[in-house]
């Protein structure tokens, strides 16, 4: 087989390179797909919910030290305990469960380190071995280098949230308010919020929106934690609600809020705050 080799335009423009590979098509990155992380600002490859939750039961076993410690580059659970978390199709298990392992062990991240102005791509995992009823993840050196330096109480850290939703869009709803947590007031239009969710391909009214996706998915995460208080609402033109308004408080704030109002509160147009810009 014969080789032809092309030269490459000395002209090659890096940073629109980097723009397309954290921005592909464009677009700016979904919430839940970003990564900023101190000098580190990156892209998620997109995840299902069965490959979210594979990721989070990996990153829960791990054990991020102090500063100046070692991590750990492996962790392992029961096998029992994984397929719990994941909660697979019985009827198909062997299959469902090489064919996921497959999947996710494709995925990562793209990672720009703004000092150096480095663009690095690299995978979540090296390996993903079974051995005598555990599984064992290792991690790439990247992956821990971002895992060891983020705030232990950032989300990003604590992905073992995310383990016990088991609500088909729960995990994809938690994303959404999380990242809406420091905005104040954070609106999102009907299309926007189904791509966010993976609606896209559906029909859903706003009505059903809310009442077969954002209510039951709400509730589960209120079930769970208390450190995390919502408020939400339509936005209308005329008389077609065209969007979502969230309101979200976490913490020691969230727990005093709640104590107050335990329950999630879905507010009517009139009940908008005003958002501070």
């Amino acid at each position: 087989m014969d080789i032809v080799m092309k030269k490459v335009s000395e002209a090659f423009d890096s940073e629109q390179f980097v723009s397309v590979a954290l921005h592909p098509e464009g677009l700016t990155a979904n919430p839940n797909k970003s990564i900023n992380v101190g000098n580190v600002i990156g892209r998620r490859d997109p995840l299902t919910e069965l490959q979210q939750k594979m990721l989070t039961a990996a990153i829960s076993q791990l054990q991020v030290p102090k500063t100046g410690e070692s991590t750990q580059s492996e962790c392992g659970m029961p096998i029992s305990d994984f397929l719990e978390v994941c909660d697979l199709d019985s009827n198909r298990l062997y299959a469902s469960l090489v064919n996921e392992l497959e999947k996710v062990s494709t995925k990562g991240v793209w990672l720009y380190e703004k000092n150096s102005q480095r663009l690095i791509r690299t995978q979540w995992f090296q390996s993903i071995e079974y051995t005598e009823k555990r599984i064992t993840f290792q991690f790439t050196d990247r992956i821990l280098h971002l895992i060891a330096t983020m705030d232990p109480n950032d989300f990003e850290c604590q992905l073992i949230k995310g383990i016990q939703y088991r609500g088909k869009h729960t995990l994809a709803v938690f994303d959404i308010i999380w990242s809406s947590k420091a905005n104040g007031i954070t609106e999102y239009t009907i299309p926007e919020l189904m791509k966010l969710l993976s609606l896209e391909h559906t029909r859903y009214s706003y009505g059903q929106l809310k009442l077969r996706v954002l209510e039951p998915s709400l509730q589960e995460i209120y079930d769970w934690d208390n450190a995390i208080f919502v408020r939400f609402g339509p936005t209308f033109s005329g008389r077609r609600a065209e969007g979502i308004w969230f309101e979200v408080k976490t913490g020691e704030e969230a727990r005093k809020m709640r104590e107050k109002e335990p329950e999630f509160k879905f507010a009517l147009p009139e009940q908008k705050p005003i958002k501070i810009r």
